[in-house]
């Protein structure tokens, strides 16, 4: 196993990525991993997801290697923690775009520490939402992890990880808001794979899955040369672009298929256990 390029850390996205279409996660892709981590092989999950979902599949895979979520925002030193690093969107930033999005109406999902806020819909009830999944540990207590609250400015308990916007209106004008404070934060715009607008993502200014594959690299003394990345959209070309061999999904939008070093099956083809098999547990010919 392992020959010729030697891989030694694959980071891999999940959306439209690991999981299907159906928000399923393959499951060769899955067994694919597994078996790569009995190889001695580090499997990063590089995620737009936060910290507290991801560490329910991880530990349901058995996967215990660093994870980084949030687009780079979180990364922790495995599933449960600690955090290596943990960047914020400063207060008065974070509450600017929350007025706007208030004063329009508009729903923005708000990531603050392991929790999510969403705004209020019409008819839908305040306060946590209950579900075996959705709690989640936070300062020693365990605590929803999804909240309904009435104002998107109520989600700003503390400074947020990450803003997420989908109506087109709010994308248009949270990212102009944005651009007026570059300096503390940045946005990345989503598309489904026709092309089509999905979201924005606002983010504090050094969260991107690259600078994060970068750092974990480095804590754990790999090359990136013997980094096998693994993604679909364009919040991941970054990490393609660190990464010794760099795979786009078959499903992958056109710019990220270009960034990539090759094109592989789409998620729902499992694309993920293609480029396993391919580049570290069977290696090339």
């Amino acid at each position: 196993m392992n020959r010729g390029l030697s891989i030694r850390l694959i980071s891999v996205d999940l959306d439209g990525t690991l999981l299907c279409s159906d928000g399923m996660p393959g499951p060769d892709g899955i067994l694919q991993l597994q078996a790569a981590r009995r190889a001695g092989v580090r499997v990063v999950i590089n995620t737009t997801r936060n910290a507290g979902g991801v560490r329910n599949m991880c530990l349901e895979w058995g996967f215990n290697d660093p994870v980084i979520c949030t687009n780079g925002a979180q990364i922790l030193a495995s599933p449960e923690g600690p955090a290596w690093v943990s960047y914020t969107i400063p207060i008065e930033v974070a509450r600017s775009i929350a007025q706007l999005a208030d004063r329009n109406s508009w729903e923005v999902s708000t990531s603050v520490g392991h929790r999510s806020f969403f705004r209020q819909r019409p008819g839908q009830p305040l306060g946590p939402v209950e579900h075996w999944s959705d709690t989640g540990m936070e300062g020693g207590q365990r605590l929803p992890r999804v909240e309904i609250v009435a104002t998107n400015e109520e989600a700003l308990i503390a400074e947020p990880k990450r803003m997420l916007l989908h109506e087109p209106e709010a994308i248009a004008a949270a990212k102009d808001l944005a651009a007026q404070f570059s300096q503390a934060c940045r946005t990345e715009t989503y598309y489904e794979p026709d092309g089509r607008l999905h979201s924005l993502c606002i983010l504090p200014r050094n969260a991107d899955k690259g600078t994060a594959l970068r750092f974990v690299a480095g804590k754990l003394g790999i090359p990136l040369e013997q980094v096998l990345a693994i993604g679909d959209n364009p919040n991941d070309v970054p990490m393609l672009a660190e990464a010794g061999v760099s795979v786009a999904m078959g499903n992958a939008t056109p710019a990220v298929k270009a960034s990539a070093t090759v094109v592989g099956p789409s998620n729902d083809e499992e694309g993920v256990a293609w480029a396993v098999r391919q580049f570290v547990l069977r290696g090339p010919d």
